[in-house]
């Protein structure tokens, strides 16, 4: 099934659901050990360290992960930060006072820095401008006037996409005429983001971002239905919406390599990447919960294991240690088995580089996404 048909089949199943129509379970893609009790099955807490009594709720953004990796910040924290700060402001996405202070606050910058620390000069600039882009029109997705009106979101979200379709010269000639500023400034980033790659890295990288932009109509089209979703079809859709996958091409971009097509298929490598995929988007969904429960948004996986298993918060987050715990012993172990894997089809070690250079950024963007949300502002309920 292509990523598309699967965002759109997890969407349906999510509205059958609440409208009460029959549906059958989606299938994740990587869900290891299942740590969800069968019905009738008594809970059990894990045995793994995780704060004792009731956690406060506006702390949750520094609950304690214990994800076993080591943590770098950039040296041009300073000059990224002012760069896009600068930056934001040309693409009208920042225009007033109170829009540059939410930009301050949220310093969407250190995710740049914390994620990618031996990224140097205009490829960190791309990463910070990147995200710093993300955070306001994710904050478009929270307010009524936007998440209620599906063809809006449709058209919203179609309309970046349909930059990813556009050659270089065709960005020179459209943009000019182009007033919607987010896809003016997509159009920025999708320029820098394929410079110096490969026809076959940018064709990738194009498919995800399409996905990306495809994975928020689902959700926006989810939240305005009031459709309630089970685990499985959860996952299927936040694998998309949060954008690791992305994360994980942006480091072979501002890396300056590529790993070889048929060893990103490698089964190891797959399951590390979809691994780390799991941590990051879930992590974030402890960290930033009190953001959503605000804003209204079920699309967070302690809410969905609280709805549709009956646990109580603290079981819920339980829950959720004990799913990270899994997925970064399977990733150690993984690891573990990839330069064996590699002698058994004899690759060369010059083509195992780029391959060990990814699994090094995938222990950086686990850790640094924890040690972001613990930092950002913008996980803080005012």
């Amino acid at each position: 099934m292509l990523a598309s048909d699967a965002l759109q089949a997890a969407g349906l199943q999510a509205v059958a659901r609440t409208q009460g129509t029959s549906v059958e379970n989606a299938q994740t893609k990587t869900e290891g050990v299942n740590v969800l009790k069968s019905p009738g099955q008594s809970y059990r807490e894990p045995s793994i360290m995780v704060p004792e009594g009731e956690f406060p709720q506006q702390s949750l953004r520094i609950w304690p992960f214990d994800v076993p990796f080591s943590t770098r910040v950039n040296s041009e924290r300073l000059r990224v930060s002012a760069h896009s700060r600068s930056w934001v402001q040309q693409m009208g996405l920042c225009t007033t006072a109170a829009e540059l202070q939410r930009h301050d606050r949220y310093d969407m910058s250190l995710f740049a820095c914390l994620n990618y620390p031996d990224a140097a000069g205009a490829d960190l600039d791309l990463i910070s401008d990147w995200v710093c882009w993300w955070s306001v029109w994710n904050d478009l997705t929270d307010r009524p006037e936007f998440l209620h009106d599906p063809d809006r979101v449709t058209r919203f979200f179609s309309s970046l996409a349909a930059v990813v379709e556009l050659s270089e010269r065709e960005i020179d000639e459209e943009m000019p005429a182009q007033d919607n500023r987010f896809v003016v400034a997509f159009s920025d980033i999708w320029r820098r983001w394929r410079r110096g790659m490969s026809a076959e890295f940018v064709s990738r990288t194009g498919r995800n971002w399409v996905n990306w932009f495809n994975s928020y109509i689902v959700e926006c089209h989810n939240r305005h239905a009031g459709a309630s979703l089970d685990v499985d079809t959860y996952h299927q859709i936040r694998d998309f919406t949060g954008a690791v996958i992305l994360e994980l091409d942006a480091a072979e971009r501002v890396g300056h390599y590529e790993v070889p097509p048929e060893l990103l298929e490698i089964p190891p490598v797959r399951a590390m990447r979809e691994i780390t995929v799991r941590v990051i988007n879930i992590t974030q969904d402890v960290q930033s919960l009190p953001k959503e429960e605000e804003a209204g948004d079920q699309h967070n996986l302690v809410l969905v294991l609280e709805r549709r298993h009956s646990l109580t918060r603290m079981q819920a987050l339980r829950e959720v240690h004990v799913m990270i715990r899994r997925w970064t012993d399977g990733f150690l172990a993984e690891e573990a088995s990839v330069p064996r894997f590699l002698d058994q089809f004899e690759v060369p070690l010059a083509r195992r580089r780029p391959v060990y250079k990814h699994i090094d950024n995938m222990r950086t963007l686990m850790k640094g996404g924890v040690e972001f949300c613990a930092a950002s502002g913008r996980y803080v309920k005012l």
